[in-house]
């Protein structure tokens, strides 16, 4: 692969990020990895010993100003940016609901805390991307980008109870078209997404199993519909971000979202008496 040398901003340090974060230091990739807490330096220190160099940068990708200061302090460092991975977001419990009171309730501020989060921060860092290869790009260097956005499989289907949320990967999946045509129009490089289905992380963790590490009602539910009947690792999402960004093998790959999520939705009523059950779902 072609990675080995190149430099790679990864916005989010959450349970996704450990698995691609851990494969691009194997490959001894420079890395800088963005959170707003201190995940970015345990993230960091947890890559210590595997052949790359990495930083941890605490900023929010939320807000433009911090994500324009991220792709300064990572050029400075680094020399040069290849490859921008986009992983931050998440849900807002203000923002959900699950009957009528829920949906009359929702205040705008929750709703904007939810979009910017999952989608205006991925389009903040594409756009300082562009601006970066392009400066590169007029200074004779030579530019190839690669931008993977973590997406969700909402995007495509929304989820019940969390209907902003996945409006935020909806908007994403058809700005990711647009950012894919003026890279490569400009001879940036390329824009894809990696839809993901469930994984089991600290946000998410009380709604899909119990205290005993038994599926909740909630979690059954999603185990009913994704066909391989168990949840996600970081490792089944970690190769197909390697894959998308690595321009060697997925350079004629733009404006595309690989879908990695089990087989999640692929067919109705799965969970319905006409369907035979196998058995209690994998753990």
């Amino acid at each position: 692969m072609a990675l080995t040398g190149k430099t790679a901003i990864l916005f989010g340090a959450g349970v996704i990020a450990t698995g691609y974060a851990r494969v691009f230091a194997e490959h001894a990739m420079s890395l800088a990895v963005v959170s707003r807490g201190e995940t970015s330096e345990k993230l960091a220190a947890s890559l210590a010993g595997l052949g790359s160099h990495v930083m941890a940068v605490r900023a929010d990708a939320s807000d433009p100003e911090d994500v324009r200061r991220v792709f300064r302090e990572v050029a400075a460092r680094y020399g040069t940016i290849d490859i921008c991975v986009n992983g931050s977001g998440g849900t807002e419990k203000a923002a959900n609901f699950t009957d009528l009171d829920g949906f009359l309730k929702v205040e705008p501020g929750a709703i904007l805390k939810v979009l910017t989060s999952n989608y205006l921060s991925k389009v903040y860092a594409i756009q300082q991307f562009a601006a970066y290869l392009r400066q590169a790009k007029q200074g004779n260097r030579p530019v190839d980008g690669s931008v993977v956005n973590i997406t969700s499989m909402s995007g495509f289907v929304p989820l019940t109870r969390v209907p902003f949320y996945s409006d935020a990967f909806a908007a994403i999946e058809s700005y990711t078209k647009s950012a894919a045509f003026i890279f490569g129009q400009y001879g940036l490089g390329r824009v894809n997404n990696v839809g993901v289905g469930f994984l089991v992380g600290t946000q998410n963790r009380s709604l899909l199993l119990a205290e005993d590490g038994t599926p909740t009602a909630r979690g059954l539910e999603i185990l009913n519909a994704t066909s391989q009947r168990r949840f996600l690792s970081p490792a089944d999402v970690a190769r197909p971000v390697l894959y998308l960004a690595d321009s060697e093998v997925s350079g004629g790959v733009n404006g595309h979202t690989l879908r990695v999520d089990g087989g999640f939705g692929i067919v109705n009523l799965a969970g319905s008496g006409y369907t035979p059950s196998p058995g209690p779902p994998a753990h």
